[in-house]
């Protein structure tokens, strides 16, 4: 039978990113695929031989060629024009299962000397995005503040990808919250950050872009 090897992570990079870019999870694609979850798990993070049955189900699952799907040496799909670009418009649900899958977003709020835009680590608890900040920032000082949270992926080869935008007011976060989420919420940043916020929604949009 004929074998797909990738000697690194390139193939299960470019698989993952794909389906990122898709909104898409790993249980999403072995559906669409007809592979095991594990099995697309497995091959996203480590280096792995695939079947020529396993590489066309992948493709079509990523509504990818197989060419495109296994070029090498390429971090990024070959740039093209774009083929009949349609912005659509994302329901609610799939917009809540995109920022609860996340980790990494950016928050835009107007601080002393006009719009900040920062990124901010996060997770979520119910409709709450919460995240951590330090004691003195000027977020920090906020209650009831308006705020926006925002969070995309794209693929620049394939002229696609996503956006969320959550518009509501900010908050600290009660002793509660913090228990709930203590542990899933750890800045890049680093330093001393205890101060948790919490984003509570009041209107949450997205839209995905298409150009296959």
């Amino acid at each position: 039978m004929d074998t797909q090897t990738s000697g690194s992570s390139d193939l299960g990079t470019r698989i993952r990113h794909r389906r990122q870019a898709l909104g898409l999870s790993t249980a999403e694609v072995a559906e669409r695929s007809g592979l095991a979850t594990d099995r697309i798990e497995y091959i996203e993070t480590r280096p792995a031989a695939l079947t020529g049955a396993e590489l066309v189900r992948l493709s079509h699952a990523l509504d990818l060629s197989v060419q495109d799907l296994t070029a090498a040496d390429r971090p990024r799909t070959p740039r093209r024009p774009p083929v009949a670009p349609a912005l659509e418009p994302m329901r609610k649900v799939e917009c809540r299962r995109l920022i609860e899958a996340g980790s990494v977003g950016r928050i835009a709020y107007q601080g002393s000397d006009g719009l900040v835009v920062i990124p901010v680590n996060y997770c979520t608890l119910g409709d709450l995005v919460i995240f951590r900040t330090a004691s003195d920032s000027t977020v920090a000082q906020y209650d009831l503040a308006p705020i926006v949270f925002q969070l995309d992926a794209f693929d620049e080869g394939m002229h696609d990808g996503w956006s969320v935008l959550v518009d509501g007011t900010v908050r600290p976060a009660v002793a509660a919250e913090i228990e709930a989420v203590h542990d899933n919420v750890e800045p890049w940043a680093g330093g001393t950050r205890d101060t948790y916020l919490a984003i509570e929604p009041r209107r949450i949009t997205g839209r995905r872009i298409r150009s296959w």
